[in-house]
């Protein structure tokens, strides 16, 4: 093999490592157990405008979610403890506002399981880029849960003035916190690194036995009953004056900040409490009676019983489970999907189109696509407690669109 083949070649992996590694970043969720995305928190309905802003613009994202009632029993959820976040570069955007059933969400809070929950989170773009946008709950003792993402372009400003984030204090001062006791950091940033130094120095070159090789041969050659005279009384009243200063200047800042700062408001670590809504059904009463999925043909399917209590027919539309949404391509207006990732466009098929009032009907469903490997979700037959679960869209003869939760055993076959 040539020079130039194999140079070809490693030009061809670097591309690779590129391309997968971009696809992951805009991806990492696809790291979570997919019976943990299944049946923990089910995304739906989020939206991120615009999608084009510059710098200093706002970016509002909402969308709603639902606690699964099917949550892994060895899993902390979110009836204790959570806190609703975003997924951004941190320095790239400010967080200006966040809330849950417009509460606002400054603290933690806790859920219901089966509840409904609509957020809203905006930030303000502070970095051009081109970035995956998610809504996220961190779960108190589970870690984070990461719902659908949305890439958003910023482009520099029009104007060439420098980003400017300006707040008003409690004493009615205008600040800048771009730059605000910038300062402060620089000099607190000196007085540690210099200290630190010194001690480094002392210990690393000051003491003519050296620090490990020596120290190590002058024991092994003296006996261990020797160890001890390698720190001499100098050694020690040298740590005893770092160990003073140290302290010294720890507490001369305190007294400084609280002479300079005498109001001052403490990090909030309470809970606040959100009610959650009632999720629509539409009177459209399902019992699943068993689920299988198929490895070769990537489809998961649903056999249920399905009774219209309502008085107008009913189609079902839409399966969502781990942010990939499986639309039946037979039902109009099951919303907007140009430009989305994770959707099956066609991905669903019904065996009952319409489902008549007062009917009651054995319905097949059958969520079929690569996402299913293309997401890793092949991944939950391996889970010792093979479960699923996700989100059902139905509408009536008005337009009116319903929702409610599946779930149940899941069986692989071809295994």
């Amino acid at each position: 093999m040539n020079l130039g083949t194999k140079f070809l070649k490693l030009i061809s992996v670097l591309a690779l490592l590129v391309l997968v590694s971009g696809d992951a970043m805009a991806h990492g969720e696809r790291a979570q157990l997919a019976s943990m995305r299944m049946r923990t928190v089910h995304w739906f309905d989020i939206k991120v405008e615009p999608q084009n802003a510059k710098v200093g613009d706002t970016i509002v994202m909402t969308g709603k979610f639902i606690p699964s009632k099917f949550w892994p029993e060895q899993l902390p959820s979110v009836d204790d403890t959570f806190f609703l976040n975003v997924g951004l570069p941190g320095p790239k955007f400010i967080r200006v506002n966040s809330e849950i059933n417009g509460v606002p969400m400054i603290r933690s809070t806790a859920a219901e399981k089966g509840k409904l929950y609509e957020f809203k989170v905006v930030v303000r773009a502070r970095v051009a880029g081109r970035y995956h946008m998610h809504p996220l709950l961190n779960v108190k003792d589970a870690g984070t849960l990461v719902g659908k993402g949305t890439w958003i372009d910023v482009d520099e400003s029009d104007s060439d003035a420098p980003y400017v984030n300006e707040v008003t204090t409690m004493q009615g001062d205008v600040i800048d916190l771009e730059n605000y006791a910038l300062g402060n950091v620089y000099f607190w940033h000196v007085v540690w690194i210099i200290l630190g130094v010194a001690y480094l120095v002392y210990w690393l070159i000051l003491p003519k036995k050296g620090v490990f090789i020596p120290r190590y041969m002058f024991i092994a050659e003296s006996g261990i009953d020797k160890a001890n005279s390698l720190v001499t009384k100098k050694d020690f009243m040298v740590s005893g004056v770092f160990f003073t200063v140290t302290l010294a200047i720890i507490l001369t800042g305190y007294l400084w900040a609280e002479s300079k700062y005498p109001v001052t408001i403490p990090l909030q670590t309470g809970k606040v409490e959100v009610v959650g809504y009632e999720v629509p059904t539409g009177g459209l009463e399902i019992a699943v009676e068993n689920a299988t999925y198929e490895l070769t043909g990537r489809n998961l399917s649903m056999r249920t019983r399905m009774k219209n209590t309502s008085a107008s027919p009913i189609r079902i539309a839409e399966f969502i489970t781990a942010n990939i949404r499986f639309i039946n391509d037979k039902v109009p207006g099951t919303g907007m999907v140009a430009g989305e990732e994770m959707v099956s466009k066609d991905g669903l098929s019904v065996s009952v189109d319409v489902i008549a009032p007062g009917q009651e009907v054995d319905v097949l469903l059958k969520a079929e696509d690569a996402l299913w490997e293309k997401y890793r979700m092949t991944g939950l037959i391996y889970d010792p407690d093979s479960r699923f679960a996700g989100m059902l869209f139905y509408y009536d003869a008005q337009g009116n669109r319903y929702q409610q939760e599946v779930g149940g055993a899941v069986l692989p076959s071809n295994f």
